[in-house]
């Protein structure tokens, strides 16, 4: 323990070194020939593994675009959300990997190819679920992040196989898609169609009122009504002023008890008779009361505003719904197929040059391992026995 503490790190690395050389160099044979057997077994192991093939298919999202009918009426100016629900934004693959890696899908393709009569899984506990581990194994779905389109991938020992498998990954991605697509576009336009049924029960609720309220005070249009009463008002008090004027004339020419006097004060009795009868309402031309007109004008101006308002929202609403009929009814697709998988013909896996130079790699680097630790077990174990012995004294170690 003195001298090897005295003796320089440097020292000791190189002895160390000098030492491992020469038992590799000792034991070369049995280095060699464990490396060579190694290199020969996973030569035949992989001669000996199946081949795998990969099929795959190129995919792209189609752009979802509304037809048009709110956008052009709302001249372009449609709100985001808005725009989305009528299909205006294009989604990314997020919805289509979560589809294509559900388990109804998967359980869908384990039933379709019989996948545990393939995987050989017949005898297995709970055959269908292995079956799906398995496949889960031979998978991928890959989205390219520098062309921006999805990819699936199928390894299967049959190339023929493999391409089926892609194909209908895809084929249950646009049907699984298409439902869901209905499902939602159904919904929404179950939502429009109820806010439509509605506007258009308040519109015709509106129309019965204003209905009624022309029935009960005879006033058709309260504006242009009105307008011409109040000219004819005028009128009427402008003839009520002249026959007064005229009736003092004459009472001062002739005196009271003159026939002209009195007829012209007859005229005046009419004049102003026909005035208030037009205030109190009796008049044809707007038969409503002067001190309840405020009411009424307050109530054809209530009923005229609501009416306005449904007729606006019923033009815009109007196109909502028939863009969502559209689009319950129009087929939609997840994804338009650029390539669709093909058998194979090369296999993609095993990879058996990988195989046959990292096995041979390992058992050589294990063989020497091997050897020197044996080495130094010869050279050390009598003093590791020494010092795990019971009868050592505490001064031993």
């Amino acid at each position: 323990m003195i001298m090897a503490s005295i003796i320089p790190p440097a020292s000791r690395i190189e002895s160390a070194f000098w030492w491992s050389v020469q038992h590799i160099l000792r034991n070369r044979w049995l280095i060699i020939g464990i490396t060579s057997s190694a290199a020969v077994a996973a030569v035949v192991i992989s001669l000996l593994l199946p081949n795998w093939y990969l099929a795959q298919t190129r995919l792209l999202i189609p752009g979802r675009a509304s037809s048009g009918l709110l956008s052009n009426l709302m001249g372009g100016n449609l709100a985001p959300a808005a725009s989305s629900l009528l299909g205006g934004l294009v989604s990314d693959y997020q919805r289509q990997l979560a589809v294509l890696d559900s388990r109804s899908i998967k359980e869908n393709v384990v039933r379709t190819f019989d996948l545990v009569t393939v995987y050989d899984l017949e005898d297995a506990d709970f055959p269908e679920f292995r079956a799906l581990e398995v496949l889960e194994e031979n998978i991928d779905f890959v989205v390219d992040n520098d062309y921006n389109y999805l990819s699936v991938q199928v390894y299967d020992q049959d190339p023929k196989r493999a391409a089926d498998m892609a194909n209908f990954f895809v084929q249950e991605l646009n049907r699984v898609s298409a439902d869901l697509a209905s499902q939602t576009a159904g919904a929404f336009r179950r939502m429009v169609e109820s806010r439509y049924l509605a506007m258009e029960q308040s519109f015709d609720s509106v129309m019965i009122a204003l209905h009624d309220l022309q029935e009960r005070t005879g006033v058709m249009d309260l504006p242009t009504q009105g307008a011409a009463f109040l000219q004819g008002l005028a009128e009427w008090r402008q003839e009520v002023f002249i026959a007064q004027i005229y009736s003092d004339q004459l009472l001062a020419i002739y005196g009271p008890n003159n026939s002209q006097v009195q007829a012209a004060r007859e005229a005046v009795a009419a004049a102003q008779r026909k005035y208030q009868e037009a205030l109190q309402g009796q008049e044809r031309l707007l038969p409503v009361a002067q001190d309840s007109l405020p009411d009424v004008a307050l109530q054809f101006a209530e009923l005229e505003k609501e009416r306005v308002i449904l007729i606006s929202l019923l033009e815009y609403a109007r196109p909502v719904l028939e863009e969502a009929r559209l689009g319950e009814e129009r087929e939609n697709e997840a994804v338009q197929v650029v390539d669709p998988a093909i058998p194979p013909v090369e296999k993609a896996r095993p990879w058996r040059a990988a195989i046959c130079v990292v096995t041979t790699f390992s058992a050589f680097l294990i063989s020497v391992l091997y050897v020197l630790l044996v080495a130094w077990w010869k050279e050390n174990y009598k003093a590791i026995a020494a010092n795990l012995s019971v009868d050592a004294k505490p001064s031993d170690y």
